[in-house]
């Protein structure tokens, strides 16, 4: 049976994207089996194909447009033997792992109303609790950083008629802030049962994106990212860069953050699928903080990302990622202490170099974003280096004009099913009014959808302009920066490494060409 459907594959290859090989005697067969992400030889998907049978393997599933497949064996010898066999481009563990997360949907002890966060906001600001169409928008100092408010961006364009898409750990489908300009119909999981630290309630048949529930967020930072990009103007809660842009949620990151390279490669895809106009990307590719070409397994994971991401870009895909919370020079890594992060307790301390990648944020064509705090200062956990195209507020409790330690973060829309909404209201940093939730975050993560926001923008004012164009405009009409005199207090707060600038106004390893400026990439 399953011979006769690998050869009847070549046809399959041109008519999908992804073909799904369903053998249940070969799964039943063979329940020990490891799965594997194996990058295949571009244009000769059949030789790879025939390599994994002779060395023990069975195709479980192939994204065939960029030549990545899932396939498992019962062999301890498989890898080595198909990497000799010289027929495929890389191979890499595809672990499987599972937790269940506990739901809280009540409203935790500790969780701020509107109102008094809206008047705290104001008074901590100095600005009006007025100062913003929304009830929120006294708190929105990030908005005001970068331009996007009623007197700037929003009175040109607010980004309508573009798609953003949103890779990360789901959406709150519940959130009213940004249901209104959620496309439910063109969001989809990424999240198999074969993905590490997945819960059932997220998983889905590989290629179906019907079961729309599985985009639920459990854990909260993607319907963060979300709203900071495309809150609606309605009355709740806060407003994002472009409020009537459209959302597509892609979920490929687990109810425990992690996002593993298969989920990765298969939301990429499937933007470049579905032409949207720009995507968000704030996190980092599990299990390895950087990937270094010199480890079979590892050069396996970027070739299997890159191939994505540039089909993504091929399609018209603005790719926008986070530089990191690392605190390091991109551009001179030294040592990586985190990996890999799964699974648990496996993590080394090991040294790094050049040859050595953070995916998706390094590869080519990708936006890179550092992040700010309220003074625009390089916020003190902010990776950074020359390859950095552009800053954007993150938050840092440091740098507001009193120190507060919520209120100096990012406030954007939360989920309701987040696992430690009990944990952010304990800390002040949990807004609700009875239904909807809000929290503050800070991150390189908060960042990155500030500028995939103005790129939003950007599109909605010129929709042919290309890839290309849209990412020189972004960086063109950034406000310039030099390298600044003093830093983030919390560097010495946290024992953190102190960053260091060089370059000059507008082309630095802090801030690349500047802070993104939504008014003026609106009006260009």
């Amino acid at each position: 049976m399953r011979s006769h459907l690998l050869a009847a594959l070549g046809a399959v290859f041109v008519a999908a994207a992804i073909v799904a090989v369903t053998s249940a005697a070969g799964a039943s067969a063979k329940p020990r089996a490891t799965s594997y992400v194996v990058v295949f030889q571009a244009g000769n998907n059949a030789a790879g194909i025939n390599a994994v049978q002779a060395a023990g393997g069975y195709i479980v599933r192939l994204n065939a447009k960029i030549g990545v497949g899932t396939v498992a064996s019962s062999s301890a010898r498989f890898a080595n033997t198909l990497r000799a066999s010289g027929a495929i481009a890389g191979v890499a563990h595809n672990v499987s792992f599972f937790e269940p997360k506990l739901r809280v949907l009540a409203a935790p002890p500790g969780t701020n109303t509107v109102a008094n966060e809206a008047a705290a906001c104001a008074a901590l600001y100095s600005v009006p609790v007025n100062v913003g169409p929304e009830p929120l928008s006294s708190c929105q100092w990030d908005m005001r950083a970068i331009n996007a408010t009623p007197s700037g961006s929003y009175a040109v364009t607010q980004g309508a008629g573009v798609k953003v898409g949103d890779l990360d750990t789901g959406i709150d489908l519940t959130n009213q802030d940004v249901a209104p300009n959620l496309d439910v119909a063109t969001s989809c999981s990424f999240i198999y049962a074969t993905t590490p630290t997945s819960d059932p309630s997220e998983q889905v048949t590989p290629g179906d994106c019907s079961n729309k529930s599985a985009v639920q967020d459990l854990a909260g930072h993607g319907t963060h990212t979300a709203g900071t990009m495309a809150a609606a103007i309605n009355g709740l809660g806060v407003a994002g860069v472009a409020p009537k842009a459209t959302i597509v949620a892609l979920k490929a990151g687990t109810a425990e953050g992690f996002f593993f390279t298969q989920s990765v490669v298969d939301g990429l895809t499937y933007a470049g699928d579905r032409g949207l106009d720009v995507v968000n990307m704030s996190f980092f590719a599990d299990p390895w903080l950087f990937n270094c070409r010199n480890d079979t397994e590892q050069k396996a994971i970027v070739q299997a990302i890159s191939r994505a991401s540039r089909y993504a870009q091929q399609h018209g895909v603005v790719l926008v990622a986070a530089a990191g919370n690392e605190g390091i020079d991109l551009n001179h890594p030294i040592q990586d202490e985190i990996s890999p992060d799964f699974p648990p307790g496996q993590a080394v301390t090991r040294p790094v170099n050049n040859s050595c990648v953070v995916l998706p944020t390094e590869l080519p064509g990708v936006v890179q974003v550092t992040a700010t705090g309220a003074q625009n200062l390089l916020a003190w956990y902010s990776s950074y280096g020359k390859i950095t195209d552009v800053a954007a507020p993150g938050g840092s409790r440091f740098q507001t004009p009193t120190f507060d330690s919520a209120r100096g973060r990012v406030l954007s829309t939360y989920s309701s099913t987040a696992s430690d909404l009990a944990l952010e209201a304990s800390l002040g940093r949990l807004v609700s009014d009875g239904t909807n939730y809000w929290a503050w975050l800070n991150g390189t993560s908060m960042a990155a959808p500030h500028a995939a926001g103005v790129v939003a923008l950007i599109r909605a004012m010129h929709p042919g302009m290309s890839v290309g164009a849209v990412v020189a405009q972004l960086k063109q009409t950034a406000t310039k920066m030099g390298c600044p005199t003093e830093h983030d207090p919390g560097v010495e707060f946290f024992g953190a490494p102190l960053q260091t600038c060089t370059g000059g106004v507008g082309s630095n390893s802090f801030f690349g060409s500047g802070l993104v400026n939504a008014l003026a990439a609106a009006q260009k």
